[in-house]
């Protein structure tokens, strides 16, 4: 093996955002879906550092929260964002309900793999590797991963990894624990990302037999509901086998437990043909060694040491990673990667991912959920200038290793990251919980055939439950009722309530506390828009669309004029001595050139069914909020009976605003192809919405002019022929 190369490669956080070259022509466009799987999860760190990369934000929480809000929430708004994450490890922080945090309960194991698949417009990412959704292992760990990308041309690496890496996350959400609406839209989404990729025509589907270098994914996981489990090694060894082993690399931070005396892992792999002399390099991290001692230190079992100079005599080599290197580290870096490298007389063979060196990892008896995926190349071919050993980065010299005896090994004082925790699991009684910001509503499911704790409550997920009012108790709880109901007073509704705390007395009266996450069952109708938007104008809706800059944009320059300007005395300036935006000439005109914004903005929406359905019927920028709105009153506000001029003014515009929409519906219809037609119920409700405001403004008002109620049928029947309705119905 040759030294090591130093190689300056982007950090992880990057690959979540789209390639700037070497993607499809056009570049990867807008957002549509992000999935991704870990073990341990930091929301706050998702939704700060890794959510903006991918949604293409502007703004920055730390400079100004209030816009970072404000554009984060309408990104997310137009896509479907989702985070599998093992049960043990939920994190309540999320601070919003527009993106799905799903706690996975593996039988008997834990949900182990490191999976994310981000999806532009015109292309789709998949990262594989060790490095958890947290600060941690974004930041500061030693981690290992690949991302592929695939788009509709020859040079996209081959489906079937995708189409893989979306069977597994299918197979995660069986073990879900939350609202099944919420597994729901996970499972919608990677549907729609395998329906997109079927319209490719140019993407290879698959690897030739023969054809070097290839990839493929190996997921490890226990017995789903149909179908066996999945056992990592074996597929490992399957792939490799017949072959005879020239060189064994494993870099990993943990290792398990023995059997018979002899390590379990290693005992699995005895049907490996071994050549004579063959090399076995462990890469493992160094713990700090007293000052004045003579042998390094390593934080594993002295039982894998002997096991592993056993398997390799006096070719058995360590390779211990300190947690500092100089002249390569800016700060201490703790060993976390995990690869298994297997050299052969004329191939090689590189598996990088989440499986630790252990039973669970590697599914020997025992499984996780587990995600890697698997290089296989010439041997000693290189790209790029560089081998498979060079790949795996290790931040010291492969020229310089220790014998197994040089080491000292120590056992380390806590079990390996991939053992299920010792705590006890919340109990299957509860089995969800969701909240409707419009409502108020708080509902908790519950499983009567499951065993009921003797006593129980649940209470806010921000308070202990000796702090927290109780919302649910055994005690207030009707015997038999299956579904809790608890509605929040007005002004509290607009909380994003991610998990409630459950307290319960296990078999041995002994006190438990566990999150139940929370999620909407529907986004559309249970989610209120951020609070700058609740409180528009009709003329501030205007003011935004004419603006031609971004919601967060728009609200950002407003505040900063506002602090600017104190001054409310207008007559200061000549030209705003006279006041003439109530002309009714002055606001037509002015109307008329805010659809032409609002219809260009619908057009250049990601053409998904979420985000057009946001654009037409939840967007406080769209026509139907705007509609709604303006017969609330001409400026927004309740008030009397408008006069017969406003009233004309508002049916006239509202007329112009059935044929926009009929128009961008059409322009819609066009560009999705084929495929287009889940759009046009979407502006059907638009329609019949927009339609019913209309008819309502026609109910409180007396007789119309009649050219104002012909223009009125007319533009009716014309949005009706533009988005083919007869033909529809």
């Amino acid at each position: 093996m040759g030294k090591r190369k130093t190689v300056e490669e982007p950090p992880l956080a990057d690959y979540w955002k789209p390639p700037a070259d070497n993607g499809p022509k056009g570049g990867a466009g807008e957002p549509v879906f992000c999935v991704a799987t870990t073990f341990e999860f930091d929301a706050s760190f998702f939704e700060a550092e890794l959510l903006p990369r991918f949604l293409g934000l502007r703004f920055d929480h730390t400079e100004n929260e209030r816009t970072f809000i404000i554009e984060r929430e309408e990104s997310l708004a137009t896509t479907r964002v989702g985070v599998l994450v093992d049960a043990s490890k939920f994190d309540p922080r999320q601070t919003t309900l527009q993106w799905d945090q799903l706690p996975i309960q593996v039988p008997g194991g834990v949900q182990h793999a490191k999976v994310t698949v981000l999806v532009w417009d015109r292309l789709i990412r998949i990262i594989v590797g060790s490095a958890n959704l947290t600060r941690q292992g974004y930041r500061r760990n030693r981690e290992l991963f690949a991302a592929l990308d695939f788009f509709d041309a020859s040079i996209s690496a081959p489906l079937n990894v995708l189409r893989d890496a979306l069977a597994f996350i299918d197979t995660l959400c069986a073990w879900s624990r939350t609202l099944p609406a919420a597994t729901r839209r996970i499972r919608e989404v990677t549907g729609r990302i395998w329906t997109r990729v079927q319209r490719w025509s140019n993407a290879p589907q698959d690897f030739s037999p023969r054809e070097r270098p290839r990839v493929g994914l190996v997921v490890g996981h226990p017995n789903p509901a149909s179908g066996s489990a999945q056992s990592v090694l074996k597929q490992l060894m399957r792939m490799w086998l017949p072959r005879r082993v020239v060189r064994f690399t494993v870099m990993t931070p943990f290792v398990g437990q023995r059997t018979n005396g002899e390590d379990t892992v290693l005992r699995g792999m005895r049907e490996l043909p071994m050549a004579r002399d063959a090399e076995g390099w462990l890469i493992v991290p160094e713990a700090p060694a007293p000052e004045g001692a003579k042998r390094r230190i390593v934080p594993l079992p002295q039982h894998f040491g002997r096991c592993w100079k056993k398997r390799f005599g006096k070719n058995a080599r360590v390779i211990p990673v300190p947690t500092y290197v100089d002249e390569v580290d800016e700060r201490p870096r703790d060993l976390h990667a995990k690869a298994i490298l297997i050299e052969g007389d004329s191939h090689d063979l590189l598996m990088a991912g989440s499986s630790n060196f252990t039973p669970r990892g590697m599914g020997i008896g025992v499984f996780n959920c587990e995600a890697n995926l698997v290089f296989e190349d010439k041997a000693d071919e290189k790209r790029e200038g560089r081998t498979f050993d060079d790949r795996l980065g290790i931040p010291v010299s492969w020229d310089d290793p220790a014998g197994v005896d040089d080491i000292v090994w120590q056992d380390p004082e806590q079990d390996p990251e991939d053992v299920p925790s010792a705590r006890p699991r919340l109990p299957e009684f509860f089995v969800c919980a969701s909240y409707s910001q419009t409502t108020g509503e708080v509902r908790v499911g519950i499983d009567r055939i499951q065993p009921e704790p003797a006593d129980w409550s649940i209470c806010l997920a921000g308070h202990s439950t000796a702090q927290s009012v109780s919302l649910f108790s055994r005690a207030s709880c009707v015997p038999g009722e299956t579904t809790l109901i608890f509605t929040l007073d007005e002004r509290s509704r607009g909380v994003h309530l991610a998990a409630l705390r459950v307290s319960w007395a296990d078999k041995d009266a002994e006190r438990q506390e566990g999150f139940l996450a929370v999620a909407v069952e529907d986004r559309d109708t249970d989610l209120l828009p951020p609070e700058e938007f609740r409180c528009l104008s009709v003329d501030g809706i205007i003011e935004c669309l004419l603006s031609g800059r971004t919601p967060a944009e728009w609200i950002e320059k407003r505040y900063a004029w506002r602090k600017r300007n104190t001054s409310a005395d207008a007559a200061i300036e000549s030209l705003r001595a006279v006041d003439t935006s109530n002309y009714v000439l002055y606001r037509v005109r002015r109307f008329g050139r805010a659809l032409a914004a609002m219809a260009d903005r619908i057009a250049r929406t990601s053409p998904t069914p979420d985000a057009i359905r946001y654009r037409l019927l939840r967007d406080p920028l769209g026509p139907v909020h705007l509609a709604e709105i303006l017969f609330g009153g001409g400026d927004g506000h309740e008030g009397g009976h408008p006069s017969g001029a406003e009233t004309a003014y508002q049916l006239y515009v509202l007329a112009e605003m059935l044929l926009s929409v009929g128009h961008v519906g059409k322009q819609v219809r066009r560009s999705c192809g084929r495929d287009g037609k889940w759009a046009m119920p979407l502006f059907h409700e638009a329609r019949e919405r927009i339609g019913a405001v209309i008819r309502r403004i026609r109910g409180r008002s007396g007789p119309l002019p009649g050219d104002l109620s012909r223009y009125l049928e007319a533009s009716l029947s014309e949005n009706g022929r533009l988005l083919n309705l007869a033909e529809e119905k």
